[in-house]
């Protein structure tokens, strides 16, 4: 009897263990910061403006993350701590700390990440030991899982301190903090590569990637994938030491020949031919959709901007590099900070995206805090350019005095049962001087400080170099202006239905009231579709105030028809009492011509067949000139 209460409590005993092996985790996606408990100071020596640390929604899962901010100092190293809680490991085995980091803005400003230990104290700096420290080269652009080994506080209370050393340096992410108890045998389910968005009948491959979480080599995994109908399990042999992350690649394919909605669930079945020690991290869902065809795609580069900063013209080069060479697939936009060309409510919400630090810049808002050098811009458009979305967008505007009504319009190429989309507009202005418009003649707020004037030995900065410092405005253009984002920053509240089927067209009508110091005829409207789920950019869509009022203003022209709307192979375009030669025009939502054609002396009633067969689908704009009038209206090819 004695013997069986024996092993009945060393199996509570292992129950608990197994079940209590993570002493705490932090995902800062709660509405305290710091979490409760936790505190944050700046360093003994007083150095710099405290930053101190801020929630974030730029994060590695989830919606938030901490982000200390980027400061300049000179003459020494501002430190900024944020501490945990008291952390129990009076029972810990082997005790760990894992988290996620990031650090943008560069690699070459020396900064210097540190996590400390105090076992006495959470606010005495000298009671805190420096347990593993980091720097631009072992932290990278990207969230990155570090492992801290605390073993050697088995047994104690502790506090752990992250410390940002910032000397004109950077900005760091961390996210995901666990401090745990690792089991002999657990694998943890860490990610799901699959495309969010395909065609139809179309092969995607699935694949998963598994770390181990514990302290045995993992040699087999059984892996289920469920689409909510139907099962595909596999077996791999694979070779995953401790501390390791592997990409398991499904040899079934995720294909569906109707346009489907569907909720992958990625489960990880058995490890090393039995059950894991931790089951809790074993499943990761996933969403995936199949459309009828393929929307157009435009990258969104926001550059964080001011006429004070010396190395902003690197950002202006970068982006009117980006602008010029994809006019068609890059929508650019510089916000301002603390000049002329300031928008409050643009720059706020910008910095506390990808943080402080001049120039700075967001590619659709998934890549976050990248130098906006040609580079880097580059780099960072390769990789957002292939994304497939599922959305065509379009504007239209009516004028009446200085007030622009705006039509943001999105069509559909699948279906959502609860989405969470957003539509926005932002409005630039290109042609930005602080001279002639009869109240800045001259005015010094808009000469740009120039850290690469000739002689400062920085390099050739795209003519730069070849003025002083600052380059004055009377030689200054500032283009892509980022005047007003309407709906705000995150996009409009219920702009955009959560339940939308294939085909479906959106539209939402935003207002702009024309300040009398711009130029319409320099100005653009931007239609952006924001996944609320994460706050990235599906897609963008530009054109001038120009154009998208022509498009409204002509659409109701009485003496001219077109049918059927949506078109397939043909559009018939109906002239009434038509008389002479005709140019029709055909362009796409990016602006780019895709049918020309000219009709000489029509008369009469006449009925003229477009054919559309060769267009991809999607929104066109068709323009007809009969060299007295010119009309235009929008029209959608489907296949």
């Amino acid at each position: 009897m004695k013997k069986i209460t024996l092993l009945t409590m060393l199996s509570f005993a292992f129950v608990q263990l197994t079940m209590a092996q993570t002493i705490l985790t932090e995902g800062f996606e709660g509405a305290t910061f710091p979490p409760t408990g936790w505190t944050t100071y700046i360093g003994t020596n007083g150095l710099g403006t405290a930053q101190n640390w801020i929630q974030t929604s730029t994060s590695n899962t989830g919606s938030g993350a901490a982000f200390n901010r980027y400061e300049n100092v000179s003459g020494g190293i501002a430190e900024d701590w944020l501490v945990t809680s008291q952390i129990d490991l009076t029972s810990a085995t082997n005790a760990e700390l894992l988290f996620y980091s990031a650090q943008t803005y560069g690699t070459n400003y020396g900064s210097n990440y540190e996590v400390k230990v105090s076992t006495s104290s959470q606010t005495t700096h000298s009671d805190f030991t420096t347990v593993a420290s980091y720097d631009e080269t072992n932290v990278g652009g990207a969230y990155t899982l570090q492992t801290v080994d605390l073993s050697a506080y088995d047994g104690m209370m502790i506090y752990i301190a992250f410390v940002h050393l910032n000397d004109d340096g950077d900005n760091w992410f961390i996210d995901d903090i666990e401090v745990r108890s690792p089991l002999s045998l657990d694998a943890k389910l860490n990610g799901v590569n699959l495309n969010r968005y395909a065609l139809t009948s179309t092969d995607n491959q699935l694949s998963t990637r598994v770390n181990n979480n514990g302290l045995s080599t993992i040699t087999s995994l059984d892996i289920t994938w469920n689409d909510g109908t139907n099962n595909y399990s596999e077996n791999f042999n694979v070779n995953i030491a401790p501390g390791e992350t592997q990409t398991i690649v499904h040899s079934s394919q995720v294909n569906y020949s109707s346009v489907e909605e569907k909720t992958i669930t990625v489960t990880i079945d058995s490890v090393n031919g039995g059950a894991d020690g931790d089951s809790s991290n074993n499943s990761i869902n996933t969403n995936f959709n199949t459309m009828t065809q393929s929307g157009t795609k435009a990258v969104l580069i926001e550059e964080s901007t001011g006429t004070w900063c010396g190395w902003c013209p690197r950002g202006t080069v970068g982006l009117d590099y980006m602008t010029t060479t994809y006019p068609n697939n890059v929508v650019g936009v510089a916000v301002h900070y603390s000049d002329p060309m300031t928008d409050t409510e643009y720059d706020t919400g910008l910095v506390n995206l990808i943080g402080s630090g001049w120039p700075n810049s967001g590619i659709d808002r998934n890549l976050l805090g990248v130098d906006p050098g040609q580079a880097s811009l580059q780099s960072g458009y390769d990789t957002q350019i292939t994304q497939v979305v599922p959305v065509d967008l379009s504007s239209g505007a009516t004028q009446v005095g200085n007030t622009l009504t705006i039509s943001a319009q999105a069509s559909f190429y699948t279906s959502f049962n609860n989405s969470d989309f957003r539509l926005g507009v932002i409005i630039t202005e290109d042609g930005v001087t602080g001279t002639g418009d009869g109240t800045n003649v001259n005015n010094s707020d808009y000469d740009q400080v120039n850290y690469y004037a000739a002689g400062s030995g920085n390099g050739v900065m795209g003519g730069y170099e070849n003025y002083g410092d600052p380059k004055p405005a009377t030689d200054m253009i500032y283009n892509h202006v980022g005047r007003a984002i309407l709906g705000g920053f995150n996009g409009q509240d219920g702009s955009v239905p959560t339940i939308i089927n294939v085909g479906d067209n959106v539209s939402y009508d935003f207002t702009y009231a024309i300040p009398a110091t711009s130029d319409v005829n320099n100005m653009n409207i931007v239609v952006i579709l924001i996944d609320g789920t994460n706050g990235g950019i599906v897609s963008a869509q530009q054109s001038s105030v120009a154009q998208a009022l022509s498009v409204e203003e002509v659409s109701g022209a009485s003496s001219i028809k077109i049918y059927p709307n949506p078109a397939k192979d043909n559009i018939n375009i109906a002239l009434q009492d038509g008389n002479g030669d005709y140019n029709i025009t055909v362009t796409d939502m990016l602006g780019r011509t895709v049918i020309n054609e000219s009709y000489k002396d029509l008369f009469g009633n006449q009925n003229v067949a477009l054919s559309v067969a060769q267009l991809n689908a999607g929104h066109y704009i068709m323009n007809i000139n009969d060299g007295n009038a010119s009309y235009s209206t929008k029209f959608i090819v489907t296949k």
